[in-house]
């Protein structure tokens, strides 16, 4: 069973403290190794167990599950250890979105992933067969099938499965403990001023809002309207997915606020200007008729996070490495 680390606690003298080309680099250096170590942590524990067979990750959205992964199988594979990566938001089923009462389409709950191929698949692979592997299109709901992508294991391979709902004891259990290990990972911690300013759960906010804004053609605005069907989903299943894990990897940086937050706010300071123009388009993470699942809530909330990040101090996104987590999100 893992455990949330001590929560990363900063204020903004500390970041302050921390500004300087010399002072910025190694403070870069310093959030960097600090998460690299977990990630490595774990993967020399697989090392050391080679009977394991497959590594299960989950973590909320904007946690970096993404780039954990892709460390995990570059560490194991400069050890001689062949690694596979499957994404779950590949099996997604294309059957029609269900919404909440305020119109956000639901792609949290754990009945929007196909348990029932996703599971065929897994018992396959761990025989040692030949799957083919589907790709996901979101834009049209559609499960394709690519001619190159396939899969196949050999004896003492591993597979690391990533995914929202990676430590589901529906996924897991294709295997036996023995043979699979898992992680958690989240962001945890906060910047701190005359009083709480940013939390894990905000910063997951303006990463997913510099990510939406420059990959999917969103708002900020619209980021934030959809964020309450994201809670509700967390609420359900983060306690229960850490409480299964075997590792938690905390994946705040502390250089980040310096970064994501001054990036956020000008795209939230563009959607805001919008809206107080009235030219503020429809969103399309909602069906509302309205355009917005809660406008009113989203440009409060706006307004805040606008006013948090205004007292941080800015750095220039180019000092972020390029195998940083960040890269996910700028």
């Amino acid at each position: 069973m893992a455990e949330l680390s001590d929560l990363l606690v900063l204020t903004v003298d500390d970041l302050e403290k921390n500004l300087g080309r010399a002072r910025f680099r190694e403070f870069i250096r310093e959030s960097e190794e600090h998460f690299t170590r977990q990630v490595e942590h774990i993967a020399d524990h697989i090392l050391n167990h080679r009977d394991i067979r497959a590594i299960f990750v989950s973590g909320p959205t904007s946690s970096g599950k993404t780039t954990s992964s892709m460390l995990m199988t570059r560490r194991l594979s400069e050890a001689g250890l062949r690694t596979f990566h499957l994404e779950l938001d590949d099996y997604y089923r294309p059957e029609r979105l269900r919404y909440d009462e305020e119109g956000r389409p639901d792609y949290e709950s754990i009945d929007t992933i196909d348990l029932e191929l996703l599971g065929r698949d897994l018992e396959l692979l761990f025989q040692n067969k030949e799957v083919a592997i589907p790709t996901f299109e979101f834009t049209t709901r559609e499960r394709l099938y690519l001619p190159e992508k396939k899969m196949k294991l050999e004896e003492g391979d591993v597979l690391l499965v990533e995914g929202l709902h990676g430590l589901s004891d529906i996924i897991m259990d294709k295997l036996p403990k023995e043979r699979r290990l898992s992680y958690f990972i989240l962001p945890h911690g906060r910047v701190l001023s005359d009083r709480r300013m940013l939390s894990g759960s905000d910063i997951r906010v303006l990463r997913r809002i510099s990510r939406d804004v420059r990959h999917r053609g969103a708002t900020a605005i619209d980021t934030i309207d959809y964020w309450p069907m994201i809670d509700r989903a967390e609420a359900d299943f983060i306690p229960r997915y850490l409480a299964a894990a075997d590792f938690y990897v905390n994946s705040i940086l502390s250089y980040e606020f310096m970064v994501i937050g001054p990036m956020a706010r000008l795209e939230i300071e563009k959607s805001l200007d919008r809206f107080f123009k009235g030219e503020l388009p429809p969103s399309s993470y909602t069906v509302n008729p309205s355009g917005h699942s809660d406008l009113k809530r989203a440009v409060r909330e706006a307004v805040r996070l606008s006013w948090v990040c205004e007292q941080l101090p800015a750095a220039d996104p180019s000092f972020v490495p390029d195998q940083s987590i960040l890269q996910e999100f700028l």
